[in-house]
């Protein structure tokens, strides 16, 4: 299961190098924040880069940037808020850097339900940036439209403006 692969990479290389100077204690908790939030994290970042290898980067390195910031994280809705957020802008950065993402749908047929994926990939591909974040919270990810708004650090009427164009734009997409 790629989920699995990704979790004990990432626990491989906190446990080597990074929790030298931890108690053990916080390791127990370290992994149960990757265990509850990996998959969310992994959508997202799939979503996003529509690539399966250019999320598994993403997904690390949004969990290597948390284990070195979490002295930062208030409570666990800041925790949730700041590896969505994270994992938006990390996703966003790597296309940038990257300029064009190559999407194989039979290179990602290990993913757990192939469904989901191609109807994921049909709609964010079709959208730029600003609506696939929209899209992704609010039906993906079941978040309303003020949470979204909190997260996405914008006005609830920008978030609800973003998902009626979204909303058009796909049923334009999918009328051609």
């Amino acid at each position: 299961m790629l989920f699995t692969e990704l979790f004990n990479s990432v626990q491989r290389f906190i446990n080597e190098r990074l929790f030298k100077t931890q108690k053990e204690g916080d390791r127990t908790d370290f992994d149960a924040i990757i265990e509850e939030y990996g998959d969310m994290v992994y959508r997202i970042a799939l979503s996003h880069t529509l690539d399966r290898q250019y999320s598994e980067d993403v997904f690390q390195e949004v969990f290597l940037k948390l284990f070195k910031n979490q002295h930062k994280i208030k409570d666990e809705q800041h925790l949730k808020h700041w590896l969505i957020r994270t994992a938006i802008n990390m996703s966003i950065s790597h296309n940038r850097r990257v300029k064009q993402v190559e999407s194989n749908i039979d290179e990602c047929a290990d993913y757990e339900d192939e469904a989901s994926f191609r109807e994921l990939k049909l709609i964010t591909e079709e959208l730029p940036d600003k609506f696939r974040s929209v899209i992704l919270l609010c039906l993906f990810e079941g978040y309303t439209e003020k949470e979204a708004a909190k997260i996405l650090h914008i006005r609830e009427g920008t978030i609800k403006s973003r998902l009626y164009r979204a909303r058009q734009l796909l049923k334009k997409a999918l009328e051609e």
